[in-house]
């Protein structure tokens, strides 16, 4: 029932077709204009494509996933539909995993609906593989997920939304831009030395990163000189990855399931 309720909020807000019609438009630009814009400059094959387009899924889903959940749970709250919904025979844990759940639906459909629509158009165009544009599809799902999950525990701490879109504009911010900055400064500081699992670790630590790195393994093509993911020796296995990503999905929602019973029992959730 909350699944439901969440998911018709989900898809009668304008901000998740905009960016769903955003993914379409920015995919078949890449695809008929060129890659250079995302840093492959002169070359328009399906790798460089491909390659190009895990880089912007790379910074649209994730801002797509942020801004969408920043005010779950607190809007209920701030409007009084969440004391009347807990009213029901329907405990916490019910309200937060279908409110989650819910959300997840809406994300997914998003970017399977801009990022496919796209992928039809190029399939008849260019004759892309559609088997290796789902796994993107896949993945993208994945990182969403992953930023949904971060966008919760942001909603709940920011205790208000004006905050939490503030807030996850930095969350965006930090993990897209600003960690590989830092680390490729850590490079140079290091002068080159810093040990491969060192590197790796750090890496692990952004789950941007962590995407990349599984769109390397599991894309054929991906590998193109992206991200700071591509200066890994040896990257980790996909598995291990596999498994950092889904840490950082249950973690933060983890920690946001604690933080919201304390706060609804002590009613001090705003």
């Amino acid at each position: 029932m909350i699944a439901q309720k969440e998911l018709r909020d989900g898809l009668r807000n304008r901000w998740i077709w905009i960016v769903c019609a955003l993914l379409a438009v920015s995919v078949l630009a890449i695809a008929f204009f060129g890659a250079a814009p995302i840093g492959v400059a002169g070359t328009h094959g399906q790798e460089a494509l491909i390659a190009s387009l895990m880089n912007l899924t790379t910074y649209l889903v994730p801002l797509l996933a942020l801004v969408l959940g920043c005010g779950a749970i607190i809007d209920e709250k701030a409007r009084g539909t969440l004391d009347l919904i807990l009213v029901y025979p329907l405990s916490a844990g019910q309200y937060f995993a279908g409110t989650f759940v819910g959300f997840a639906l809406a994300l997914t459909v998003a970017c399977v609906a801009g990022l496919g629509t796209a992928g039809i158009a190029l399939r008849l165009w260019s004759g892309l593989e559609l088997s290796t544009y789902a796994v993107l599809i896949g993945l993208a799902v994945l990182i969403g997920l992953v930023f949904l999950g971060l966008s919760f525990l942001v909603s709940l701490l920011a205790r208000g939304r004006d905050r939490a879109v503030v807030a996850s504009v930095f969350v965006w911010m930090w993990f897209v831009l600003v960690f590989d900055l830092l680390v490729v400064g850590l490079l140079i500081l290091a002068g080159g030395k810093v040990p491969t699992v060192l590197f790796g670790i750090l890496v692990l630590l952004n789950p941007a990163d962590a995407f990349r790195i599984l769109c390397f393994q599991w894309l054929p093509g991906a590998t193109s000189p992206l991200g700071v993911a591509t200066a890994i020796p040896s990257a980790p296995p996909s598995a291990l990855v596999a498994a950092a990503l889904l840490l950082w999905l249950a973690v933060p929602l983890a920690l946001s399931y604690l933080i919201f019973r304390r706060r609804v029992a002590a009613d001090t959730l705003v």
